[in-house]
């Protein structure tokens, strides 16, 4: 563990509070010795960026969720690499839904723009919200931002 802990801390990748919390517990566990536990404290309060420590919660969970985007396509990359290397020929995924159920946005990174197709409540609909405004509400509460399609 002790390993494993510090390759995330040199990576700067991490919360403060939250990998401080973390240390704590393994430090409890008896999966770090107490010198490891003030070795990792040291190094994690030395290498924390503020940005990731310290910005909203909002703007942390973004930017992870933009480096797991860019993880799982490296990861992909890499096994479709392996795979050719193998003799094989790597699995070609499925196309996209074209119609996606309706999920209701947690803020503009998720938010439906003119031209997003959605299903909800068994009916297909398109957003029609013009000029780079977004559908942040269902088709049954924002009728004028929905157009149903049959």
């Amino acid at each position: 563990m002790y390993e494993i802990t510090k390759n995330v801390i040199m990576s700067k990748n991490y919360d403060l509070s939250d990998m401080l919390q973390k240390l704590s517990t393994l430090w409890l566990n008896n999966s770090i010795t107490e010198e490891q536990y003030h070795e990792l404290v040291t190094l994690a309060r030395n290498n924390a960026i503020p940005e990731n420590s310290y910005a909203d919660a909002q703007t942390q969970i973004n930017r992870l969720a933009t480096m797991i985007e860019a993880d799982r396509i490296e990861i992909k990359n890499l096994t479709d690499r392996i795979i050719i290397l193998e003799g094989g020929t790597p699995e070609i995924p499925p196309a996209p839904e074209e119609w996606p159920e309706y999920k209701q946005p947690t803020g503009a990174h998720d938010a439906y723009y003119n031209g997003d197709k959605i299903t909800y409540n068994g009916k297909h609909y398109v957003c029609i919200m013009p000029n780079g405004s977004a559908c942040s509400w269902p088709p049954d509460e924002n009728p004028q931002g929905w157009e149903e399609q049959i």
